[in-house]
């Protein structure tokens, strides 16, 4: 099962993206069942939101799958995107802490970076490695679902 991940992985290191109104499954679906799976939805500002799914391999391969859907309602999809590849761990120190985050590549020159926060959040931050402005209402943490 592993293998089989590992190969989708790397014959699927690209992007795929479609439109889909209705239907809230992704490609992140069909990752090894082994692997850790954290959703959540951030803010974003022409759409009710941003739904995150990304499945970690939970093995040496650093295989991800990444979904994002631009989310019309909290029910209905606008566009979504999915990503498939191997993530980087990178290690900073920011404001005198030492912390880990995980970087995806979502395009040449786009990366999405998440802070490891605990063991069962992720929390989105901008490529400087900053977190957003806390702001009532506003969550940029994926959990942990399985």
């Amino acid at each position: 099962m592993v293998a089989a991940c590992a190969a989708m992985v790397a014959c699927n290191n690209g992007k795929t993206t479609a439109n889909n109104e209705s239907s809230d499954t992704t490609a992140a679906d069909t990752v090894a069942a082994d692997s850790a799976i954290y959703e959540g939805m951030t803010p974003a500002a022409d759409v009710y939101g941003i739904k995150y799914r990304v499945a970690l391999a939970q093995d040496s391969t650093n295989g991800f799958s990444l979904s994002e859907a631009y989310m019309k309602s909290e029910t209905e999809i606008d566009t979504a995107s999915n990503y498939n590849g191997k993530y980087e761990i990178v290690k900073k120190d920011v404001n005198g802490k030492s912390n880990t985050y995980y970087q995806f590549a979502l395009g040449a020159d786009d990366k999405a970076t998440f802070l490891v926060l605990n063991d069962s959040t992720l929390r989105m931050v901008n490529s400087d490695f900053e977190e957003a402005v806390a702001k009532e209402g506003m969550n940029y943490d994926l959990k942990l679902q399985k």
